[in-house]
C-alpha cells in the first residue's frame, strides 16, 4: 500500500525531530531528571486530585504545585538533618582522600611483597599481584569518578533550573501530551501506539519509584551499619550505596568495595565484618525487598539484564548502566506489540 504524501511528511518531521534531538545532547540531563521527578511525585498529585470539599475538586495544576511544596518541605528537612552533616563529612573525606589512596597503595605493595616471599607457582603469584593492583586501582578510580561527577553536576546546576518547570507540565498535561503524540499516527495505528505508551509509562513509573525506594532503604541501612561498625565516613558510604544501587546486579558490589577498603585500613577483622554485613544486605534485598517493591515491573531474565548492562556500560559508561535495564524493558514492550501485530 502506497503511503499518502501527508504520511510521508509526518515521517519526515519525526526523523528531522529525532536528528535535532541527537544533536542537542546538553538537554538530556534536565529532561531525564524532570521525567524521573514527575514519576516520583505523580502518585501524590493523583492523591491530592481526589480531595473533594463538597462540590469542589482540586484542579490538577494546583495539585502539582502543592506536591512541589510538600516535596520542598521534605527536602528542606532532609537538607538540615542529612545534607549539611554530609557536606561536612564529605569535606573531611575529600581532604583525606590523598592519604587514603597512599595507604591503599602501601597495602597493595605489601601484598605484592608477601606474594613474592611465598613460594607459589609463577602464574599464581602474578595473578595475585595483578588482582591486588586491579582492586586498588578500580577503587581509587571509582572514588575519583564519583567525586568528579558530583562537582560536574554542581557546575551544571543552571541547566537544572528548568527541571521543575518541565516536571510541572509533564504531570499537569500528561494526557494532552500523550494524545498529541498519538494524533501523529494513522487511525489504524492509534490503538497500538496508545497501548505501547501506557504499558511503557507503567514500566517506567514502577521502575523509577521502586528503584528510588530500594536505593533509599539500602543507603540508609549501609549508613546505619557503617556507623555501628565505626567505619570512617558512614554518610559518604551511605550516599555512595544509594547511588550505586541504581545499577542493577553489579551496583551493590561496586558500593561495597570502598566500605570494605576503608574498614580494612582500620583492621582486617573489621573488613570481614563489613563484608559479611554487605552479603546479608544483598541477600535480604534480592529475596525480600526487591520482590516486594519492584514486583513484576521489569520482566527480564537475569542473563538479559547482565547483557544489557554490559552494552550500556560499553556505550555510555555508568549512565548507560543505570538506564540500560528500563530501556531494554521498553524495547521489549515495543517489539512484543509489533511482533503480535505481525502475527495477526
Amino acid at each position: 500500500m502506497v503511503k499518502s504524501p501527508v504520511n510521508w511528511i509526518k515521517i519526515a518531521i519525526v526523523i528531522a525531530f529525532l536528528y535535532v534531538l541527537s544533536l542537542a545532547t546538553s538537554i538530556y540531563l534536565p529532561v531525564i531528571i524532570s521525567i524521573v521527578l514527575a514519576f516520583i511525585l505523580n502518585p501524590l498529585v493523583n492523591l491530592l486530585c481526589r480531595i473533594r470539599v463538597k462540590a469542589w475538586a482540586m484542579p490538577r495544576g494546583l495539585a502539582v504545585l502543592l506536591a512541589f511544596a510538600i516535596a520542598g518541605l521534605f527536602l528542606t528537612i532532609v537538607a538540615k538533618f542529612v545534607f549539611m552533616p554530609f557536606i561536612h563529612e564529605f569535606d573531611k573525606f575529600a581532604a583525606n582522600l590523598p592519604n587514603l589512596i597512599n595507604k591503599i597503595q602501601k597495602i597493595t605493595i605489601a601484598i605484592e611483597a608477601r606474594a613474592n616471599e611465598v613460594t607459589l607457582p609463577a602464574n599464581i603469584s602474578s595473578l595475585l599481584q595483578q588482582a591486588a593492583s586491579s582492586a586498588a586501582s578500580f577503587s581509587i578510580g571509582l572514588v575519583r569518578k564519583i567525586v568528579n561527577s558530583i562537582f560536574d553536576l554542581a557546575s551544571r546546576i543552571i541547566e537544572l533550573v528548568v527541571v521543575p518547570v518541565l516536571a510541572y507540565y509533564f504531570m499537569k498535561d500528561w494526557q494532552v501530551l500523550k494524545e498529541s503524540f498519538i494524533a501523529i499516527f494513522s487511525p489504524n495505528s492509534k490503538s497500538r501506539v496508545r497501548s505501547i505508551i501506557e504499558e511503557s509509562a507503567a514500566i517506567i513509573s514502577g521502575y523509577i519509584r521502586g528503584q528510588f525506594w530500594i536505593s533509599v532503604i539500602v543507603g540508609f541501612t549501609v549508613f546505619c551499619g557503617m556507623y555501628f561498625f565505626k567505619v570512617d565516613y558512614p554518610l559518604v558510604l551511605g550516599l555512595l550505596a544509594t547511588l550505586t544501587e541504581t545499577i542493577p546486579i553489579v551496583g551493590p558490589i561496586i558500593g561495597a568495595i570502598p566500605a570494605i577498603l576503608l574498614a580494612f585500613l582500620t583492621s582486617p577483622a573489621l573488613a570481614v565484618k563489613v563484608l559479611i554485613f554487605f552479603i546479608i544486605i544483598h541477600q535480604i534485598e534480592n529475596h525480600i525487598v526487591v520482590p516486594k517493591v519492584m514486583g513484576q515491573t521489569i520482566d527480564l531474565h537475569p542473563a538479559t539484564v547482565i547483557l544489557v548492562l554490559l552494552i550500556g556500560g560499553q556505550l555510555y559508561g555508568i549512565i548507560g548502566m543505570i538506564f540500560a535495564v528500563p530501556v531494554a524493558a521498553l524495547l521489549k514492550v515495543i517489539i512484543s506489540h509489533l511482533w503480535y501485530d505481525d502475527q495477526k
